[in-house]
């Protein structure tokens, strides 16, 4: 089932990462660069959470069975080319890190225990692994309630992130609980397409500029959780975008954007430090070459092979209702 408008979300979300990353390396690290990479993984946590609960919806599983596939597809989704990712920095980039150090990483508990992240990118895995927690029995308890008690949840969530700080790091997750909510709350209001799909890159631009433009996220996440809520309160109410070419690249950026996500930081360490002494059109192109080639191999020899796994190893038992077929997530695309 193709979704443009998902494809473009989180297509721009990681484009946004990739952008402010490589102006932190190529420029420098300013106000801006750093909001545009906290506004590509807010958008990440929304479309994360809309996309995993209309997944849990498709799949009509009874409650076992629904939190057993969805935390074994999850597994195989988000572990295996992270941890590629992570031998291929400790082999081939940096040995310091200590075995504890090694494995919080690997198991993504580093806000947890306080370990060093061998990765810029992976506080926002974190955050996404402990969040997967609670996502089914939040799909259990709202399925069949109103869009309101969502919203009522998400306000009271607004009130925790803001207590979070005063009582410890290690439960910065909820600090971005309103922006996966608001995900939620996007599934919970169920498509009611009234707007043509053309508005919808005006609709996702302009929060994201007043982001960008007015938002302060080094001080606080108020930005964050208000563009998140107005996002997926668009949303529902957009038909598809209808516009071949970008949603043919948008559905292929999309397709990578886990590799695309994981691998641009140590090859950026790579090209621009690595290879400092080297002229800026041979860093450049070793940097998209690379970036191409293992965001490929990873999507084609490890992502999508282990999504499939997951797909099957969550079927062996009966999951679904006699003689429905085994359902393969419709996030794995993404």
């Amino acid at each position: 089932m193709l979704k443009p408008n998902l494809d473009l979300l989180r297509a721009v979300a990681v484009l946004l990462v990739l952008a402010a990353h490589v102006a932190g390396y190529t420029i420098q690290t300013s106000r801006t660069s750093y909001a545009l990479g906290q506004l590509g993984v807010m958008l990440f946590f929304v479309h994360t959470s809309l996309v995993l609960m209309q997944s849990l919806e498709r799949q009509q599983l009874a409650r076992a069975a629904l939190l057993r596939a969805f935390y074994l597809q999850r597994a195989c989704r988000i572990y295996p080319l992270c941890v590629v990712m992570l031998i291929g920095i400790y082999l081939f980039l940096d040995r310091q890190w200590t075995p504890f150090e090694i494995a919080a990483n690997l198991l993504l508990v580093q806000n947890l225990v306080y370990a060093r992240y061998m990765s810029t990118v992976l506080w926002s895995l974190c955050l996404e692994v402990q969040m997967y927690v609670l996502l089914p029995w939040l799909f259990l308890l709202f399925r069949h309630r109103p869009p309101g008690w969502l919203l009522a949840l998400w306000l009271l969530s607004v009130l925790v992130a803001f207590l979070v700080p005063l009582l410890s790091p290690r439960l910065n997750v909820l600090e971005y609980a309103p922006c996966f909510l608001a995900g939620v709350l996007a599934w919970r209001l169920a498509e009611r397409p009234r707007l043509p799909g053309w508005l919808w890159p005006l609709v996702l631009a302009v929060p994201c500029l007043a982001y960008v433009a007015w938002a302060e996220p080094r001080a606080n996440n108020y930005g964050s959780w208000a563009v998140c809520l107005a996002v997926a309160l668009a949303l529902p109410w957009l038909r598809q975008l209808a516009a071949p070419r970008l949603n043919q690249a948008s559905r292929l950026v999309a397709r990578y954007s886990y590799g695309i996500y994981l691998f641009h930081p140590p090859l950026l360490w790579y090209a621009f430090r690595t290879l400092d002494g080297v002229h800026p059109v041979w860093q450049w192109t070793v940097f998209l070459a690379l970036l191409a080639l293992l965001t490929g191999l990873g999507y084609h020899l490890v992502e999508l092979p282990m999504i499939r796994l997951g797909a099957r190893w969550s079927a062996r038992r009966p999951l679904r209702p006699a003689g429905a077929p085994p359902v393969v997530p419709e996030s794995s695309r993404w």
